[in-house]
């Protein structure tokens, strides 16, 4: 309605390689290759479905490309092109803002672990186990429930849930957001003044990522302008992102 074509691009994009390349089709491979035929027939289909429907969100954008993709699933009988089809509609019915909070929750839990490993030069092979922290009952609940999906997607060995003070910051790497922290253990050789080199840099970037959004928010122009949906999102978010600063500060104090 608006004509911002690029930002309908993005969306279908990262909802395609993001959400559903990266996540979705990650997260069911077990089911894909399960001995019950009808859990793999249930999650095989959902893909196919996802996929199709994918297509056809993409099709306006990439013609040609989404039209050869589509011949390629079956499809019913007497079916001529993709652009033919209906261009996907949302269902109220569909929309679940618990579950969506809930795996983005578990997916920066995901993130988090991976990040660590990345900086510890950890074997990608290698399975480690994690402390997590969850922030509070409400978040705590479905990422303990997700506890396997958890440890595959962030090859973890396991997973030991507490709190805080249950483990040594300086003997290890945390990193956080406003939810939750995840603790990985270190051996010897970490080199400590380049972690508290790090986490500075990454105070100073959310402090400007703070004054940023406070900025916005102050922009009287700006809060007449934009759609309510997205002030109250910057104003989440801003919250978010001062935890996220605060904990990052303790954990300068603490490692110093």
């Amino acid at each position: 309605q608006e004509f911002r074509f690029h930002e309908a691009c993005q969306t279908i994009y990262h909802f395609f390689w993001g959400d559903f390349c990266d996540w979705y089709i990650e997260w069911v491979k077990p089911q894909l290759a399960a001995a019950d035929r009808a859990v793999a027939v249930a999650a095989w289909r959902n893909i196919f479905a996802t996929l199709e429907a994918a297509l056809r969100l993409l099709h306006p954008i990439m013609p040609f490309l989404t039209e050869e993709l589509w011949h390629r699933l079956p499809q019913p009988e007497g079916a001529q092109s993709i652009a033919l089809n209906k261009f996907p509609e949302p269902h109220a019915d569909w929309t679940d803002p618990m579950a969506e909070k809930e795996m983005l929750v578990i997916q920066n839990i995901i993130i988090a672990a991976r990040n660590i490993r990345a900086e510890m030069k950890i074997d990608p092979k290698q399975k480690i186990p994690a402390v997590i922290t969850p922030g509070d009952t409400e978040t705590g609940y479905p990422i303990t429930a997700e506890e396997d999906a958890i440890k595959r997607l962030a090859n973890l060995s396991e997973i030991r849930w507490a709190g805080r003070r249950e483990f040594d910051p300086s003997h290890g790497l945390i990193r956080s957001v406003s939810n939750f922290d995840v603790y990985i253990a270190y051996g010897e050789g970490v080199d400590k003044v380049a972690e508290l080199a790090r986490l500075q840099k990454e105070i100073d970037r959310l402090a400007k990522d703070i004054e940023s959004k406070k900025g916005r928010l102050g922009d009287e122009t700006f809060l007449s302008k934009a759609p309510a949906k997205i002030v109250e999102d910057l104003k989440t978010t801003l919250a978010g992102r001062e935890i996220e600063h605060q904990k990052l500060l303790d954990r300068l104090n603490q490692l110093a």
